[in-house]
């Protein structure tokens, strides 16, 4: 199994999903939105703004031994404490 870090998220798939995934991410385009209000619009008119740029944002993978990785599948999903 390999881990893969994504900005703050970490996904765990197989070695063959992880080498498509990674040319996958290789090609990929970064999409954002801004959002401009009325009072900061130069046209008095609230807007959104639409960009596509290549991907620039660092992934890095690293193995996981399938033992380890089954006993995290047991823990299942963390409690988050309020």
């Amino acid at each position: 199994m390999v881990c893969i870090k994504i900005g703050w998220s970490e996904i765990v798939v197989s070695k063959e999903d992880a080498m498509t995934l990674a040319g996958i991410l290789e090609r990929a385009y970064k999409w954002e939105s801004k959002y401009i209000s009325k009072d900061k619009s130069d046209t008095g008119e609230s807007h959104t703004l639409l960009f596509a740029y290549p991907n620039d944002e660092e992934y890095n993978m690293k193995l996981i031994n399938d033992a380890v990785f089954n006993m995290a599948k047991l823990a299942g999903k963390p409690v988050r404490e309020a």
